[in-house]
Order: C-alpha cells, then sequence, then structure tokens
C-alpha cells in the first residue's frame, strides 16, 4: 500500500510540473523566428557585375544590416542574362534570411517579358524593400544640335529614324523606357543597344551616336563634368544633384515619367519576422541624413517601403512592362 501511494504522489507531481511547464510557455509566448535572427553572416546576392549603381546599392544595404544587426552582411556578385542568374539563385536558396537578392524594376519587373525565366517574381520572392528610387535622364553629345526636348523632338521629325539613340542593352528597362518616350514624344529615332552603360557612353562621347538613355547613377558625372548634355529627367520632380536639368514634363512632354528602382528581397518561404527586421533595420539605417545625403548625391532618391508596398510596386511594374511588351511584340528569349 505505502509503494502504491508512492507512486501516486510520482504522477500528481508529474502532473503539476507538466501543468506549471505549459503555463509559463503559455505566458512567455512561443518563440519568433526573427529573435535570433542573425546568428551568422548574411549574404546579399548582387546579379549584375560589379563597379556600377547596383554594386553600390547592394554594398549600402550590406553596410546597414551589419551597422543594424550585429553580423557581418557580405556582397556576392552573379552576374549574368541581365541579372537572371543571380536572382535565380536567390530564388532557390534556403529560406532562412542568409541569403538575400539585390532586386530591381529590370529583375523584377521587365525580365519576365524579355527571358524565359525559372523564377516568378512574386510566388518566389518575399519582397523586403524598395532602397532607392533611379530615375533615367536623356543624354546627347555635345556636338549634337539638339539642346532642349524640343529640339530633340524638332530635329527626330525633320529626320525620321536619324537620331542614333544608345541603351544599355536590348530588353533592358532603359530600352522599354526609350520606347514609351518615342512614343509620347510622336518621333521614330534609331534605338541602339549596348551591352551594358559603359560602351554606349564611350561610343556616345567618341561621336558614335547622338543621344543616351541611362540612369542618374550612370549619368551624373558625366553630366557635372560637361562631356554630355542633359534634356531631361524622367522623375515627376528635378533632382537635388540636378537641378537645372528639368522633368520631361517641365520640357512639354505632359504626363511622362519613368523610375527604376533598387531593393532586396529573400525567398518565398522566408519566416515574415526576419523579413520584417531585416526591412527595419534598413528603414533606421537610410532614415539617417548622412546616409540620405549619400544617395541623393549619386542622382537617387531614398525610399524605403515596406514588404506590403514592395510587392504591390512589383505587381504595377509587371502591369505597365507587360503593357509596353506587349505593344512592341517583344517574347521571352
Amino acid at each position: 500500500m505505502a509503494s502504491k501511494s508512492h507512486a501516486g504522489r510520482r504522477k500528481v507531481l508529474l502532473a503539476a510540473a507538466c501543468s506549471a511547464a505549459a503555463f509559463s510557455l503559455s505566458a512567455v509566448g512561443p518563440a519568433r523566428a526573427g529573435d535570433a535572427y542573425p546568428s551568422k553572416p548574411i549574404t546579399i546576392v548582387l546579379p549584375y557585375a560589379t563597379g556600377g549603381t547596383a554594386d553600390m546599392m547592394a554594398r549600402f544595404a550590406a553596410q546597414a544590416l551589419t551597422a543594424e544587426l550585429g553580423q557581418t552582411a557580405i556582397v556576392e556578385a552573379k552576374p549574368g542574362a541581365g541579372g537572371v542568374l543571380g536572382t535565380e539563385y536567390v530564388s532557390r536558396a534556403a529560406p532562412d534570411g542568409y541569403t538575400l537578392a539585390l532586386t530591381a524594376s529590370g529583375t523584377m519587373g521587365v525580365n519576365p517579358y524579355v527571358y524565359k525565366l525559372r523564377y516568378e517574381p512574386l510566388k518566389d520572392f518575399k519582397q523586403i524593400t524598395v532602397l532607392v528610387d533611379l530615375p533615367f535622364v536623356v543624354v546627347t553629345g555635345n556636338d549634337f544640335p539638339a539642346k532642349t526636348l524640343k529640339d530633340f523632338v524638332d530635329y527626330a521629325h525633320a529626320h525620321p529614324n536619324g537620331i542614333t539613340f544608345g541603351n544599355a542593352g536590348l530588353g533592358t528597362q532603359q530600352h522599354l523606357t526609350q520606347l514609351m518616350f518615342a512614343k509620347s514624344a510622336g518621333i521614330q529615332v534609331n534605338l541602339v543597344p549596348y551591352k551594358g552603360s559603359t560602351p554606349a557612353m564611350n561610343d556616345l562621347l567618341g561621336g558614335h551616336i547622338n543621344a543616351v538613355l541611362d540612369n542618374t547613377g550612370v549619368q551624373t558625372p558625366f553630366i557635372h563634368s560637361g562631356k554630355v548634355h542633359p534634356l531631361f529627367v524622367t522623375s515627376q520632380q528635378r533632382l537635388a544633384v540636378l537641378p537645372d536639368v528639368p522633368t520631361a514634363q517641365e520640357a512639354g512632354l505632359k504626363d511622362f515619367s519613368a523610375v527604376a528602382w533598387f531593393g532586396l528581397a529573400a525567398p518565398k518561404d522566408t519566416p515574415d519576422a526576419v523579413v520584417d527586421k531585416i526591412q527595419q533595420a534598413l528603414s533606421r539605417q537610410f532614415a539617417k541624413p548622412e546616409i540620405q545625403q549619400r544617395v541623393l548625391d549619386l542622382g537617387m532618391i531614398p525610399r524605403v517601403t515596406t514588404p506590403a508596398e514592395t510587392t504591390a510596386r512589383v505587381r504595377d511594374d509587371l502591369q505597365v512592362f507587360g503593357r509596353i511588351a506587349k505593344d512592341v511584340g517583344l517574347q521571352p528569349m
């Protein structure tokens, strides 16, 4: 009888202990996935070649995460196929927040209409944030007679397809923006695609083509040094770094604007708590006046958005560029 009584007391004590443990867990709540994140270095995959505007933004983001999260963030370049290879690599990475993609309006909004992709921007990624807006600017060689948008349009009307107009590559956002511009202005121009911004600018400076459309991050140093002549920027407001350059609307092209962007995304099953922690860290850093000034000096506009806002922007871009691709008969290759 004594042994049975002793065993009964053990059962009562065990049940009480289990009940206390359950109460303790429920009082504290389940551990959030973001609480222990990050516990090791973070990699931001740059899907473009190093040395350009995208590289600068990837390094800005890495520095921001390192400063905020207490773990080193590094940039790893995986260029190729207009950003497709590196972006696809991240779509297949472990969804733990340690492999992120530097995204762009090109990789998320344009490439689905240019390439046969093995990723879908809205299904295979958790969009984290937009970091910056990146307007375009149309510049001409100093020897070209058109010094305003009106001059450019008048010249194009007098010389159909006579303006050689360079861009960073067939199917790039620069190329599609040129098509939008030509349609809005009612002109015909000779579009000349290059394999990147550098060869396009080399030919413009060498007098081999008349004009180039590219982002302000690329063009601002050439404009400041007087090597090219700017006609207009494609943003809705003038840029602090180019205060004397009118917008397209100010220059006479109503209802025309086009802005690229850079941001970050994670693989689709990354926990929301981790995504939010990354976004909040970037938001705090990019709100600092010294960071904002560095971005503005590069001809970009700081624009940190929430994951929901970023997803909505990708969706809007897909619709806009889908219409353009349909209008010009662009087929994925």
